[in-house]
């Protein structure tokens, strides 16, 4: 096995590491989202009584923690992609793969020009604010079980 061979291993692993980051991110978030849909619709169905606080702050926090776990996810797929391109830049370098550089780039600006609001939107904000989204949801079911009598 070379040199290149074992660059090309790596540079597998590493983007195996990025999907599996990815992959683990939309699982959390699947989780979130069916256990705070449960929570709260035990909460309704106990018609917001007192004894429902807790299951409500429970939410507030799933939310919480989704979006910490959703950020921390998307560092770890974006040292994974960094890793990646580091060792495509080492690639190129050495001759073991063709320098596409300018191909790309004309690509990159087509899409940007087809998708001009979108390509602004950085997905990761997307997964971090749905999170978000949970744990302001599980805010007004506190506020509705502290205000409704």
């Amino acid at each position: 096995m070379g040199a290149s061979d074992t660059l090309v291993a790596y540079w597998g692993e590493h983007r195996a590491q990025l999907r599996q980051s990815e992959s683990q991110r939309a699982v959390l978030t699947n989780y979130v989202l069916a256990v705070a849909a449960a929570i709260s619709g035990l909460v309704v169905q106990q018609r917001f009584r007192a004894q429902t606080l807790p299951l409500s702050v429970l939410v507030v926090l799933i939310g919480l923690y989704g979006a910490l776990a959703a950020a921390k996810y998307h560092e770890r797929a974006n040292y994974h992609l960094g890793q990646a391109r580091a060792l495509t830049r080492t690639l190129v370098q050495s001759g073991d793969l063709p320098d596409n550089a300018v191909l790309l780039d004309q690509f990159r600006d087509e899409h940007a020009r087809a998708y001009p609001r979108l390509y602004r939107v950085r997905l990761h904000w997307l997964w971090t604010g749905l999170h978000l989204g949970v744990a302001a949801y599980g805010l007004v079911l506190v506020i509705l079980t502290v205000t409704v009598r």
